[in-house]
């Protein structure tokens, strides 16, 4: 039950992956800065940093416009 006025945290399965998502892409970055990998490898993580990265923003602007729309419909 949800009482007016009080905020919960919520640990939806799409915010977790949205999380290991960014803590992939920080992880990557920091594996190729300490690699020595030939530049093509380099090239291919610094993609598949950038796409868990984006999938990470995507999810999150999602979920908070969802929960902007759930909050308007509640005030209503």
């Amino acid at each position: 039950m949800l009482l007016k006025g009080v905020s919960t945290m919520g640990f939806s399965p799409k915010l977790i992956v949205a999380d290991a998502a960014l803590v992939i892409s920080i992880g990557l970055a920091f594996f190729i800065q300490k690699s020595s990998f030939p530049d093509d490898v380099k090239i291919g993580l610094v993609i598949l940093a950038g796409i868990c990265l984006l999938v990470s923003v995507i999810i999150n602007l999602v979920s908070a416009n969802q929960n902007r729309r759930e909050r308007k419909n509640q005030q209503k």
